[in-house]
């Protein structure tokens, strides 16, 4: 998940520092977010997401682990 908000930030032309320091976050925490050292919560992945303007959407798998 850290790579493709890199690849986000990248194609929106925003920094990691910008985002942290609009919305108040961690810097090292996303530091380790973006490297997938670490994770982020669900709603801190929220709140950047809106920032940048993005949703988040669960999609269904092909199987499931109530399939498998």
């Amino acid at each position: 998940m850290g790579n493709r908000l890199k690849d986000i930030l990248t194609r929106e032309g925003v920094s990691a520092y910008r985002v942290c320091k609009d919305l108040g976050l961690d810097k090292g925490q996303m530091s380790r977010f973006l490297n997938e050292k670490s994770n982020l919560t669900l709603a801190k992945i929220e709140r950047i997401a809106d920032y940048l303007g993005y949703d988040l959407q669960l999609v269904k798998r092909k199987s499931s682990r109530k399939g498998a």
